[in-house]
């Protein structure tokens, strides 16, 4: 896989001297570049222009192989080692912003939680090298703490499920007791995905201590039947608050199965949610990427509110498709360059075929035939495009390479 130049032979880092770029020219550094969803923003900036560089942890990073890559920057992961991230980070958009002409500096997409929490904290710092768009620091904070954003959606009369949270070990025994009988889920207050989802587990000292220690304080909810609907709401504010986009999907397949990213997704029109997913992120002066995930319960027909995402989210490439480019919109916007709100087209389908969709598959106590399972392959995945092989076969060959981490397990075995 060839294409991208980088800083260093082995692990391409930030460390070399950066070019000059040419009058006009647009760069976007993209983080977290490991992810499918960046791979997504890698290819519709590159397309639209935009001179791309990566971010990422090591030389399996699929984004580093896309053939829109210009340049790669190693720094480790946020998550892991926030300062040396930041350092890296900061120190890289600095001498870029120096080589570019007067008053143009980069956009800046970070694309994963901690990424965002640190450009959040620095954005002071962080402006005078780059252009971005991200809330504030208690705006993201309501939506990384799950119950209040339900507290949230419970002052606007938004639906949601009956909440309680545990915030020890002894808490979490108790809640859990006062709930049997019933369908419910466990999950970590703070924290997005599926790690550390419990459906109806039972608790005893002992294994609650566990779960407390690993997780810390977590909520314990109604579960909503699994036969309801799972939509989410993705919307774009900018820096006045201003709606400039919004897109809409409906999940048909998830992995796992008992709940999980989406892995099959369609584009739909669904106007109801879509204004209570701009009631609540205007009660919280949002700027920038959010989606608001949502679930029909079929006991009543109501959409319930399950959690705020406040970054770019994994079925990102489905949005493109369907005619809303969300990370092109989010560097035009953050550059203060005019947008217009797309109409999203419905009824457009996208896989997230490797690995999760071919698990969900292979994991499925029904399982659909295998010739239905390859109808529309490979243009429903979104691994595939046809102007970037190189990225198709890094999310293979990079992805297949980092199940040998043991950092990466968890994303096959939660």
């Amino acid at each position: 896989m060839t294409g991208a130049s980088s800083d260093s032979a082995a692990l391409p880092s930030s460390s070399a001297a950066v070019s000059a770029a040419p009058p006009g020219a647009r760069v976007a550094v993209v983080t977290d570049g490991m992810w499918r969803k960046s791979l997504s923003a890698i290819r519709s900036l590159g397309k639209a222009g935009y001179r791309i560089q990566v971010v990422g942890d090591s030389i399996l990073t699929v984004g580093f192989w896309s053939r829109f890559t210009e340049r790669r920057i190693a720094a480790p992961d946020a998550k892991e080692n926030e300062a040396e991230f930041g350092s890296v980070l900061r120190a890289h958009l600095e001498r870029q912003a120096a080589a570019m002409p007067p008053g143009v500096k980069p956009v800046l997409l970070p694309m994963e939680e901690d990424s965002l929490r640190y450009v959040v904290k620095e954005h002071e710092t962080l402006r005078a090298f780059a252009d971005f768009l991200v809330p504030d620091s208690d705006a993201l904070e309501t939506c990384r703490n799950k119950a209040a954003t339900m507290a949230l959606a419970e002052r606007l009369g938004i639906p949601h499920p009956r909440t309680k949270v545990a915030e020890s070990a002894a808490d979490l025994v108790k809640i859990v007791s006062e709930f049997a009988g019933s369908e419910f889920v466990v999950k970590p207050m703070r924290g997005l995905g599926s790690s550390g989802v419990r459906y109806n587990p039972a608790f005893d000292a002992k294994s609650a201590a566990i779960y407390s220690q690993t997780f810390g304080p977590a909520l314990v909810q109604d579960r909503i039947p699994p036969q309801g609907d799972a939509i989410g709401v993705s919307l774009l504010f900018g820096a006045d608050g201003r709606c400039l986009a919004h897109f809409c999907h409906k999940r048909l397949q998830q992995y796992p199965n008992s709940g999980g990213p989406s892995s099959d997704r369609i584009s739909i029109n669904d106007p109801d949610l879509l204004e209570k997913s701009l009631t609540l992120l205007r009660a919280l002066n949002w700027k920038g990427i959010a989606m608001a995930e949502w679930k029909i319960d079929p006991r009543d027909s109501t959409a319930k509110l399950l959690e705020i995402n406040p970054r770019f989210w994994g079925s990102l490439e489905l949005a493109v498709r369907a005619g809303v480019d969300f990370p092109l919109l989010y560097a035009q916007a953050a550059a203060g360059q005019p947008t217009e709100n797309p109409r999203p087209v419905e009824g457009v389908r996208c896989r997230w075929l490797i690995p999760g969709d071919i698990l969900r598959w292979l994991t499925a106590k029904s399982r659909e035939p295998l010739a239905t399972f390859l109808r529309g392959l490979p243009a429903q995945a979104e691994e595939w495009d046809s102007q970037d092989l190189s990225g198709t076969v890094a999310c293979l060959v990079c992805q297949g390479l980092a199940v040998l981490q043991p950092k990466y397990w968890k994303f096959l075995t939660r």
